[in-house]
């Protein structure tokens, strides 16, 4: 009869263990330009800048979070501490900040960012690491969250998937939220799930009208890949009026004759052949003057970043869903939504004229500079140029370093030997100027340093 009875258990046991959990935390994530901390130090005056930022945003309310160790606690009490720490997470920028003018300070702020992206990345990490046994809806409900308080439907692969396996464990809520607002998300959680694996981007943003969804999905501040390349960007929303947000992206510093060498072509200017018609502006015109629209939010959808304008006439509400990428820079309209106002009746019109593959846009490009990066160079293309390098070699020397780092913080003989390489570094990178060959050579001298001594 035990023989019986183990047999019984034996096969409970395999088949409550056939269902493979969802995974939630994703290594390839922490190799993004958006959990890399940056190395700011050859900005003049970056420590006070840094300082500036951490006296409007509690930076180190996600630094004891990202660097918690986690194992110490029990897995229930893990668990409980990082599915509130999301609930309450909220993106935060400071930027509408009076103190925040001085446009160095995109450099801080995008870091702060960085930290933010990095504590939610943790979050996940300890969720994947939890038992099984903890593994509960909310577990995934919390996971799917922390994607979508970031950037909406951006990771709508990874998103689906979370929402898949959180139905599957129940599809359970958080106990404090209202019962109407319940009900709301689940029907927004099963419409992402219900949704198709490769999903045409005008057809879901018509349902998200519909649905009344855009309060969680459009953005007017964060940290967003505006261009379609791979590099995050700051985008802070000043709201104007309700409903209306201006959002200010940070290119007024970049002159016309410049851009070509972010967008590999010659750049739109106005009539004049002076100001820049840069990225996140459209003009329309009335009475023969261009007036000017800015009331833009960020759509983040599968892997693209769209930008919507919002136009209201007298009868009826138009949204424009633009792609903003150097290739396709002549013709940034994607797709426009009519929305009447009288029988509420909607209307969409394909306006892309490039290639789709499974309704995604492809041909995506590489910023070059046009012009040889070398010595002597006024201050804006030396900037750029500066800009350019530092984005190849960042992401490698960042990564390797704080790797480091957390590995021997404890033993102060090697963070100090640590601390020199890196000074010895800074000292020979800033003798480089804007030579790339120099800068190549002593970015990988400086990580074959940290290779061979740690």
């Amino acid at each position: 009869m035990t023989r019986v009875y183990s047999f019984i258990f034996i096969i409970l046991f395999c088949a409550s263990s056939s269902f493979a959990y969802e995974k939630i935390y994703y290594e390839d994530e922490e190799y993004s330009l958006r959990y890399i901390i940056r190395d700011y130090s050859y900005i003049s005056g970056y420590n006070l800048l840094w300082q500036q930022v951490s006296d409007y945003v509690d930076i180190e309310y996600y630094d004891e979070f990202i660097h918690k160790d986690f194992s110490k606690l029990s897995p229930k009490k893990a668990r409980s501490e990082v599915i509130e720490f999301i609930k309450n997470y909220e993106v935060v920028t400071g930027l509408n900040n009076s103190n925040f003018n001085n446009k160095n300070m995109i450099y801080p702020v995008t870091n702060m960012l960085i930290i933010q992206n990095k504590a939610l990345l943790k979050a996940r990490k300890v969720l994947n690491d939890l038992p099984i046994h903890e593994k509960t809806s909310l577990v995934y409900l919390a996971a799917a969250l922390s994607y979508i308080k970031s950037d909406g439907l951006y990771e709508f692969d990874k998103l689906q998937r979370l929402l898949k396996e959180w139905q599957r464990l129940g599809g359970d809520d958080f106990e404090d939220i209202p019962k109407e607002e319940i009900e709301k998300r689940k029907t927004l959680f099963t419409y992402i799930i219900d949704m198709k694996k490769d999903p045409v981007v005008t057809d879901e943003f018509i349902n998200i009208i519909k649905s009344e969804y855009y309060y969680i999905l459009l953005f007017k501040s964060g940290f967003f890949d505006l261009f379609n390349i791979a590099e995050y960007n700051i985008v802070a929303g000043n709201e104007v009026s309700v409903g209306v947000n201006l959002v200010n992206y940070f290119t007024e510093y970049i002159k016309a004759s410049y851009m070509d060498i972010i967008v590999n072509e010659p750049f739109r200017l106005d009539a004049y052949g002076k100001k820049v018609n840069h990225y996140f502006t459209i003009y329309n015109k009335e009475n023969n003057l261009n007036k000017k629209l800015d009331n833009f939010y960020i759509f983040p959808f599968n892997q693209q970043i769209f930008i919507l304008n919002i136009e209201d006439t007298d009868n009826t509400i138009l949204f424009h869903l633009n792609y903003y990428n150097p290739s396709f820079l002549n013709n940034p309209e994607y797709s426009l939504i009519e929305v009447n106002k009288s029988d509420k009746s909607i209307k969409s019109y394909d306006l892309w004229k490039y290639s789709r593959i499974r309704n995604k846009v492809t041909g995506s490009i590489k910023a070059n500079p046009s012009f040889e990066c070398v010595e002597l160079l006024n201050i804006e293309k030396s900037t750029i140029c500066e800009s350019y390098i530092l984005r190849m070699y960042d992401k490698i020397s960042s990564s390797k370093y704080y790797s480091v780092y957390s590995s021997i913080k404890n033993n102060k003989d090697k963070v100090e030997k640590l601390n020199n390489i890196r000074n010895d570094f800074k000292h020979n990178f800033e003798s480089c100027n804007i030579d790339k060959v120099c800068i190549q050579e002593t970015y990988e001298s400086y990580i074959n340093e940290m290779i061979k001594n740690f």
